[in-house]
């Protein structure tokens, strides 16, 4: 049986914890970036929204369903993203990776830096293997899931239809334990 709590995870550098009612703000602020709101399905970008999405992703996670944690920078405790294992399958022994990190964190490396921190936990709560994809333009993503330590399995064509109604290839990765425990190492934090 998998957990049904979160724990504080950090490397020094990143973070990760609980949403907490504490988030709906900058979570309001970091939905209203278009870069966010073109690739990731969240919600409107108010405090409201955030709210019921904070208690929602508690609910993920008290159900045994998704592992949803914020990504923070662990010097100044500033939300700077989400980390989730969703789709936690306990038979198959495999989650799916989303990820999504705001602006002004981008370029370092909190996305793959945090995806290590929750690929080490599960694997250590029994998990075998993480998915994740992503389109084939979305270049920062595909480096940050490849820099995690995860493995290109693939490109699937024309997997999924954009807003605009246009067919998108999607890279298809994996991660194994050997996998995490290969990854080159990140460089250091260069901070804001």
């Amino acid at each position: 049986m998998l957990p049904h709590s979160l724990p504080g995870l950090t490397d020094g550098v990143v973070g990760l914890r609980a949403f907490a009612a504490e988030d709906t703000r900058a979570l309001a602020a970091i939905w209203s970036d278009p870069a966010i709101r073109a690739r990731n399905q969240v919600p409107e970008p108010s405090e409201v929204a955030a709210r019921e999405w904070v208690a929602a992703a508690a609910a993920r996670v008290s159900a045994g369903h998704a592992w949803e944690w914020a990504i923070v920078d662990a010097g100044t405790g500033e939300l700077a993203g989400r980390l989730a294992l969703k789709e936690i399958n306990v038979r198959q022994q495999r989650a799916v990776v989303a990820t999504w990190v705001g602006a002004r964190f981008r370029g370092r490396h909190f996305a793959a830096r945090s995806l290590r921190l929750a690929a080490a936990y599960a694997f250590e709560n029994g998990l075998i293997r993480l998915h994740a994809e992503c389109e084939t333009d979305n270049e920062a993503s595909l480096h940050s899931l490849l820099a995690a330590g995860m493995r290109h399995e693939g490109t699937l064509r024309a997997y999924f239809i954009s807003e605009a109604g246009v067919p998108l290839d999607l890279h298809v990765l994996g991660m194994l334990a050997e996998d995490l425990a290969s990854a080159p190492e990140l460089p250091a934090d260069v901070g804001s």
